[in-house]
């Protein structure tokens, strides 16, 4: 898939999971529950140095996920998650050198960001889009629609706090795409002591998702 089709999919379908898989035999059937129920995205973060290698061993039977790998701080790392078959890659802060590293592979990299200067010098490092964290005073659409403002032709997928409840908001703000963990049932405070939504929980949450899209985003969708 070419780096311009995944980026207009990860838009046109306005919803990426954002979950942790610790084997391939949990990422396939985390990856089939959320194709069945209508999302084809998800960005696995860098839990482990085995993430990759996951990844790697069940691209290829899932092609319509649309799979990214997360917390990536490193040129080795983002490599690997390239050759492994990750369609994105996404960093938790400017790193120059992984933005340099995709942009020579033709893959979308994701820069995480808080302030209206990460922001700048994401984009000014030629990141595709921008992660875009609650910052110290603002948090939500609120801050979504402040930033995009600021910038008013960037990429934004917000992250934190997303649920069924406010992610028409984030979308009528101005976010392009928004990543989704807490909304789907995940969380990563706990790490590893952290329990994950059942099969029939995660469908619920994404169905749930989906039907609060605005109508034009939800047509999208399917």
């Amino acid at each position: 898939m070419l780096k311009k089709e995944v980026l207009q999919r990860l838009d046109s379908h306005r919803l990426i999971a954002l979950a942790r898989a610790d084997s391939a035999a949990q990422l396939r059937e985390l990856g089939q529950t959320l194709l069945d129920a209508g999302l084809p995205q998800l960005e696995l973060p860098l839990t482990s140095p085995a993430v990759p290698d996951i990844i790697a061993a069940v691209a290829a039977d899932l092609p319509q996920l649309t799979l990214g790998l997360g917390t990536v701080i490193d040129t080795d790392t983002a490599r690997r998650g390239i050759l492994a078959g990750a369609r994105f890659i996404s960093t938790p802060a400017l790193r120059p050198e992984v933005i340099l590293l995709c942009r020579r592979h033709h893959v979308p990299v994701i820069c995480g960001a808080h302030s209206t200067a990460e922001i700048e010098a994401a984009l000014e490092a030629g990141a595709d889009a921008v992660k875009l964290y609650p910052s110290r005073d603002r948090f939500g659409p609120t801050h979504v629609r402040e930033t995009r403002q600021r910038f008013p032709d960037a990429r934004l997928y917000p992250v934190g706090g997303v649920n069924a409840s406010n992610v028409a908001d984030f979308i009528h703000c101005g976010a392009n795409a928004v990543f989704v963990a807490s909304g789907l049932g995940f969380s990563f405070e706990d790490g590893a002591a952290a329990t994950p939504p059942s099969a029939h929980e995660l469908a619920d949450h994404v169905r749930a998702l989906i039907a609060a899209l605005p109508a034009a985003d939800i047509a999208a969708t399917n």
